[in-house]
């Protein structure tokens, strides 16, 4: 864990930056009137640092001595991003991007698994938390045996439906107006007849699955983790890979108590995301349209 020891006072030009961009306020001014002088001092007596690196990444003379991690990564771009990527090849980036749900019969190298966790791993996260742990899976048997788990609660659901004029007066909300939408027992009906083909229509056959987990701490857990798997699914995409996320497989773990701590998932501890790699098996020729924003200006 990152831990800020001291300023290299022989370093620090006291430019001021890390006072400027320290979120927590820990680095300060203190002056000398009688010799004419200033320094720029770091204190955190209640440990109140976040551990985000701002000081360290902002300073000109690399004075800040830290420990307890890997090393700051320095490239020649660092100061100015915009000049990595442009925003018309950004735009394109994006829009390409596509669940895919179709894949190639070919396991995915631990190399490149690895790299796709890398990119995670730098994922900002609410006060910096980095809490998001991951379980990957590659044996196919366990994820096989993990969609079958899953596809049952689908098919229960399939049992509670033909009850829903009776649990009707019992339930409200989005799982009201889903039980009325004659869609719901279409889809039902085909998944059941699909899985009962064999089809595995929940990881539809992926060599890798991840699951992304933490500790239920706070209402930003769920976006810290959206951010992480989508930092994910683009580092996958560089690297010839499709994704998907699994809403079905993260619903059934966040319920059941039984597999999390089967797959040693710690109490305290919930689901907040669930990805598929593999590589796509089609190519997409363009990338389709989407709906107009919402958006209010207040000027």
């Amino acid at each position: 864990m990152l831990q800020i020891i001291r300023i290299d006072k022989s370093k620090c030009i006291k430019c001021q930056k890390c006072v400027d961009v320290c979120p927590v306020s820990l680095y300060s001014v203190k002056r000398d009137e009688k010799k004419m002088k200033k320094s720029i001092v770091f204190s955190d007596t209640l440990g109140k640092c976040i551990r985000c690196g701002h000081c360290i990444a902002i300073c000109p003379t690399e004075a800040i001595e830290y420990k307890g991690t890997d090393l700051t990564f320095n490239f020649e771009e660092a100061s100015y991003p915009e000049e990595l990527l442009n925003f018309d090849d950004f735009i394109k980036l994006i829009r390409s991007r596509r669940s895919i749900r179709v894949f190639e019969d070919k396991p995915v190298s631990k190399e490149k698994i690895g790299s796709i966790l890398e990119s995670m791993r730098y994922a900002p996260s609410a006060s910096n938390k980095q809490s998001r742990k991951y379980i990957v899976i590659t044996n196919q048997n366990e994820i096989d045996n993990l969609s079958k788990k899953i596809a049952n609660m689908i098919i229960k659901a399939r049992f509670l439906f033909k009850l829903r004029y009776i649990l009707f007066p019992f339930i409200k909300g989005v799982l009201r107006k889903r039980l009325l939408n004659p869609k719901t027992k279409h889809s039902l009906k085909m998944f059941l007849e699909e899985t009962t083909k064999g089809r595995d229509l929940i990881f539809f056959n992926a060599p890798c699955v991840i699951i992304l987990y933490a500790p239920k701490y706070s209402q930003m857990t769920g976006p810290d983790a959206g951010i992480a798997l989508t930092h994910g699914m683009f580092a996958a995409q560089a690297l010839g890979l499709g994704t998907c996320w699994i809403g079905f497989a993260q619903e059934y773990l966040w319920r059941s108590k039984k597999t999390r701590k089967q797959l040693g998932i710690s109490s305290w501890c919930n689901v907040y995301g669930v990805m598929i790699i593999g590589y796509p098996k089609h190519r997409f020729e363009r990338a389709p349209p989407r709906k107009r924003l919402t958006v209010q200006w207040l000027e």
